[in-house]
């Protein structure tokens, strides 16, 4: 996460306000140039909807980049270090709001944090909030070290790009809803590094929870253990 020209992302924050009542259109504008449409069955496509998934795919497409950066070695040692912020989390030595419980995920926010779906007293994109300065904890000496050094070494960000990592701790079966990460917080990229397991990243995808439901997804990436995966 970072702010171009900003030195506190409150500071970006705070000058869009102007344009809040805007916001749902950009937002909308960056999912896709046309309004989404989910089916139910493979009956309900026409060539023109398979011409438009071919569209969004490879809008999708070209905005990723994936590489295998880290050695089953590095994974290995990241992972211990991982373990030992659940056992931190779970002995209660972080500060509140950088440790984020949900059913079968945790989220560990350092360096910033901030407030997302049922959290918020207004639901909606552009409604999520950063944490105030100091109320989560600052990224850990081990991820400046083994992470993120690394991804700066091997080109895949600028050096002082990044003042937010956050650890997304999923136990067997978890997931996270359909999403786009906060325009008005994250610059772009966002990037992610896949530990202790293969996983994978849909896109487009129709989501509900109690049961989990899920739809076709446009677009299906395999995420390997140990590979970065860039989200322009």
């Amino acid at each position: 996460m970072a702010a171009s020209g900003y030195t506190d992302l409150r500071e970006k924050l705070k000058s869009m306000l102007p344009y809040r009542e805007n916001y749902k259109n950009r937002f909308l504008d960056y999912s896709s140039d046309k309004k989404r449409r989910y089916y139910e069955s493979d009956e309900d496509f026409t060539d023109d909807d398979d011409l438009q998934k071919e569209e969004e795919t490879q809008k999708i497409k070209s905005s990723i980049r994936q590489v295998r950066l880290f050695s089953d070695e590095e994974c290995t040692l990241i992972e211990s270090k991982i373990d030992e912020v659940v056992s931190r989390a779970e002995s209660g030595q972080y500060r509140e709001h950088t440790v984020d419980r949900a059913p079968l995920r945790n989220k560990y926010f350092f360096g910033e944090g901030y407030t997302y779906g049922a959290q918020l007293p207004k639901r909606g994109p552009g409604q999520e909030r950063l944490y105030p300065k100091g109320e989560v904890d600052e990224i850990p000496d081990w991820v400046q070290e083994l992470v993120i050094k690394k991804l700066v070494d091997q080109r895949v960000l600028p050096e002082g790009f990044v003042n937010s990592a956050a650890i997304n701790d999923y136990q067997p079966g978890g997931c996270i809803v359909s999403h786009v990460d906060p325009i008005h917080i994250f610059e772009r990229p966002i990037v992610s590094v896949s530990f202790f397991s293969d996983s994978a990243l849909c896109f487009g995808c129709k989501f509900q929870f109690k049961p989990i439901r899920v739809s076709e997804p446009v677009f299906f990436l395999p995420v390997k253990r140990g590979s970065v995966t860039v989200l322009r």
